[in-house]
């Protein structure tokens, strides 16, 4: 699966919403994953889970002690690699492995990367298991609803396997042991924007219990 996810994936457009990642302005696109990070205390561990070029990675390091990533795609861990050298990366299959410890990230975030699994629950268990108590987890993703019949034209991602109604994803954050701090709801646009406040794909900011 993982050779799905190639070079023709984040630049073609054949295969996948992109038009070309190396595109994306991070400190827009990733604006209001960025401004949480911002505000909380210094320090820690942090994962990004379906890290693609590393970004994200690169914005938010200067808050954290260590900086972890992972993706499916070996072509965007080579990609990390320089615009995130300082982080510890790796190649990782959700459904098939997460070789994280419990309880070892204080901050971790799975931005559009649950869709694309075959298990959505069981991965979001991994996912969350890896955060320590009072902890923050950041997720995003594509929701069932009125919104998708209007812009599910745009989503053209063959490997979108595992969309959720809005209220299965918080059924699962609250049995997993999360509190839900905040709801953002947002569509992508063509050109690597967002358009807010139409519920297309939700974006949960989740504080662990303990």
């Amino acid at each position: 699966m993982d050779e799905f996810f190639d070079k023709d994936y984040f630049s073609g457009n054949k295969k996948s919403n992109y038009i070309c990642y190396d595109d994306i302005d991070p400190k827009k696109y990733f604006k209001n994953i960025i401004n949480f990070v911002e505000v909380r205390p210094r320090g820690g561990r942090y994962l990004d889970v379906g890290c693609a070029f590393g970004l994200l990675l690169r914005e938010v390091s200067p808050h954290f002690d260590e900086i972890h990533g992972c993706d499916i795609s070996r072509y965007a861990i080579e990609k990390a690699k320089k615009n995130a050298p300082k982080a510890s990366l790796a190649v990782v299959n959700l459904d098939e492995d997460f070789p994280y410890p419990k309880g070892f990230f204080d901050v971790i975030t799975a931005l559009d990367v649950l869709e694309h699994t075959r298990n959505l629950e069981e991965n979001f268990r991994k996912i969350s298991a890896s955060v320590k108590d009072g902890g923050y987890l950041l997720v995003s993703l594509p929701i069932r609803g009125w919104p998708r019949k209007i812009f599910g034209f745009l989503d053209k991602d063959s490997s979108h396997v595992s969309i959720p109604t809005e209220r299965e994803v918080i059924r699962i954050a609250e049995e997993n042991g999360y509190e839900i701090l905040r709801k953002e709801y947002f569509a992508p646009a063509p050109y690597l924007c967002k358009v807010p406040r139409i519920p297309a794909e939700i974006e949960l900011f989740l504080k662990k219990n303990g």
